[in-house]
């Protein structure tokens, strides 16, 4: 598979999440005005609730089911029974989901917020989570056949809707309109990406009499999926165990300062990372048993993700404090603090991605379980330790610490299980980055404007280079590319293969 096929589609998905990142932005700055802090600290501890349920009662078939169609494409039978495996856990799982949330209000809102003051909130929560599983279900078959295109669109759509119809709602009813935005934009995500989905085909003749082989397709998803609901459970848990930690410790207003930070240096980055798990993994499954060909993917998806991701985290991490300010208010100030450092932790965070994938794509689902929640772990307790030193602060501290242990953790173990070694230029971007984070991080603690302009500086010099590499990589054709190799020659540093200064003028 050709570096370029990759820059292409995790460019493609990319913008679909960049456009999405600016509907955020706009989401949550209106937001920051209607509601304030503690109005937005609701948000954060109300998504979070609904994110980790979504996980929960998925039971990872979204993931083992974007692996088994990846596996099965070409045969439309399979394809099939999965498709209707998928429906039947959507349906059967989400009306379970509504009536726990609804029986359950009381104790998840003493738990997550202090008190029942919100648990009618809480129990609205169930058809947002109901419909949260159906869209996610619904996308990883998109995904699973590579209709990356259409995940785009879904996205895009979905995040637009939703944000005008939620944005509506709390206008009208305040924060009460708050289960509103939660719940629009999955449920838009869900209806497109069922009509986004391709059409009945002939393998799909009869196969609603073979219920037994139907519940064996269920079971075999949960069963291999599992797993990857624990590590993903995790993942959800963490941040809503934090945001708990923060309102019991320093109120609603303070989770209000972790939401948007964490909205900022982690929702944000997640374009990349959600390019990576919609066309990239089904790709490595793909080439799995070809363990020279995976290596090379690897290292090709982790030096794309820094060429595209790290420049845009080091501007973050460079404007933080004038960004926060921006994007919410200046009631939101103490939020640059976390940024600065999620962001030199999601440096980090976007190499190992690519290699954590090694165990996803091999169904090594014990050993992607076992690491995720070695991470995790790491974060909570380093919040849990460092939060009355530090206040909130230690979030983002805990955070940079976890995700640099969570890439030394995946190296190692893909090493020993799999054979997989960082290539030169890859532990060359990543020790040029970290570096230039390290550096910018640094000066923060001195002024802003020499935060600003020595990280500035670091993310123009290795915005150019990083331009470069994807250029060279990808061949530097189309009318873009052209552009772009006719730039590098004019100003005298040429792509291989490119005409001199001289020739070019």
């Amino acid at each position: 598979m050709s570096v370029k096929s990759l820059v292409r589609s995790t460019l493609l998905l990319g913008s679909s999440s960049a456009a999405n990142t600016l509907i955020a932005i706009v989401r949550v700055k209106a937001l920051a005005l209607l509601v304030g802090p503690a109005g937005l600290g609701l948000l954060g501890a109300l998504s979070g609730i609904a994110g980790t349920a979504t996980t929960l009662f998925a039971m990872g078939a979204d993931t083992s089911g974007t692996r088994r169609l990846a596996l099965d494409r070409e045969k439309p039978g399979a394809v099939a029974r999965l498709r209707r495996a998928l429906l039947l856990l959507g349906a059967i799982h989400g009306a379970v989901c509504m009536a726990v949330f609804w029986l359950a209000r009381e104790p998840i809102s003493r738990w997550v917020l202090g008190s029942d003051d919100y648990a009618f909130q809480v129990g609205l929560l169930g058809p947002a989570v109901a419909v949260s599983l159906l869209a996610g279900l619904q996308i990883s078959l998109l995904q699973g056949l590579g209709r990356v295109a259409d995940i785009a669109r879904v996205g895009i759509a979905s995040s637009a809707l939703g944000t005008i119809l939620g944005l509506l709602a709390v206008l009208t009813w305040g924060v009460a309109g708050l289960i509103v935005l939660i719940l629009a934009q999955p449920a838009i995500a869900a209806l497109m990406a069922a009509a986004s989905s391709p059409p009945r085909s002939e393998g799909d003749a009869g196969i609603g009499s073979d219920r037994s082989r139907l519940l064996a397709d269920w079971r075999d998803l949960v069963g291999e999926g599992s797993a990857f609901m624990l590590s993903y459970l995790m993942l959800a848990l963490v941040p809503l165990a934090v945001r708990s930690l923060v309102i019991q410790s320093a109120g609603l207003e303070a989770a209000g300062h972790f939401h948007a930070a964490w909205t900022m240096s982690v929702v944000y980055v997640g374009f990349l990372l959600n390019a990576m798990s919609a066309d990239y993994f089904p790709r490595l499954t793909g080439l799995i048993g070809e363990r020279t060909a995976a290596c090379r993917l690897v290292n090709d998806q982790l030096q794309v993700g820094l060429a595209i991701g790290g420049p845009i985290l080091l501007i973050m991490l460079a404007g933080a404090p004038w960004l926060v300010t921006l994007l919410y208010s200046p009631a939101f100030a103490p939020a640059a603090g976390i940024v600065e450092w999620q962001a030199l932790g999601n440096l980090m965070k976007i190499a190992g991605w690519p290699i954590a994938f090694l165990a996803m794509a091999r169904g090594r689902s014990v050993q992607f379980m076992a690491l995720e929640v070695a991470w995790t772990s790491i974060f909570l307790v380093l919040v849990w330790l460092l939060l009355p030193h530090f206040g909130i602060a230690a979030t983002g501290i805990g955070f940079a610490i976890a995700c640099a242990a969570f890439l030394v953790m995946q190296t190692v173990a893909a090493a020993i299980t799999y054979g997989f070694f960082l290539n030169n230029r890859s532990m060359a971007m990543l020790a040029t980055f970290a570096g230039a984070g390290s550096a910018t991080l640094a000066a923060s603690q001195h002024s802003a404007l020499l935060q600003a302009g020595i990280g500035g500086s670091l993310a123009l010099v290795l915005g150019v280079t990083s331009l470069r590499h994807i250029l060279t990589e990808t061949g530097a054709d189309g009318r873009i590319g052209v552009l772009g190799r006719r730039a590098f020659a004019r100003a005298g540093w040429p792509l291989p293969g490119s005409p001199t200064k001289a020739s070019a003028a």
